[in-house]
């Protein structure tokens, strides 16, 4: 995806009023400092469900996750990657020195063994459970 496909794709998702400050992950990615593992839900193990659930997020000026958007993945695991999500902190980005609100993707794979799924990306804030 584009850069610019890519921000207006998070820009829609999040509907924004302001639109944050977008920085892409080649110039400054967004820099997790706290992560909150997911809980993995009890009818999803119980289905045997795993996979990825890729969100939306807008990062506040202080690192705060300010707002989420469901990008996709599975119903069963949405709530637990949300409730997740919520709790996670970066550092704070910045433009020319300035804290600047950003829009970053969060990935959060759920798997029900110790091995990462084929493609499992652990980059830029994901997280498996």
């Amino acid at each position: 995806m584009t850069t610019v496909a890519g921000c207006l794709l998070l820009t829609t998702f999040l509907g924004a009023q302001t639109p944050p400050t977008i920085v892409p992950p080649y110039v400054q990615p967004p820099r997790l400092i706290h992560r909150v593992s997911p809980v993995y839900p009890k009818l999803a193990k119980q289905a045997h469900i795993q996979g990825t659930v890729k969100l939306a997020a807008l990062i506040d000026e202080d690192g705060v996750v300010d707002r989420l958007k469901l990008i996709s993945g599975h119903p069963l695991l949405v709530k637990a990657a949300f409730d997740a999500a919520k709790g996670w902190r970066y550092l704070p980005s910045t433009r020319n020195g300035v804290p600047v609100a950003v829009m970053t993707i969060i990935e959060i794979t759920f798997t029900m063994n110790d091995l990462p799924p084929p493609g499992d990306k652990q980059a830029n804030g994901s997280i498996r459970v």
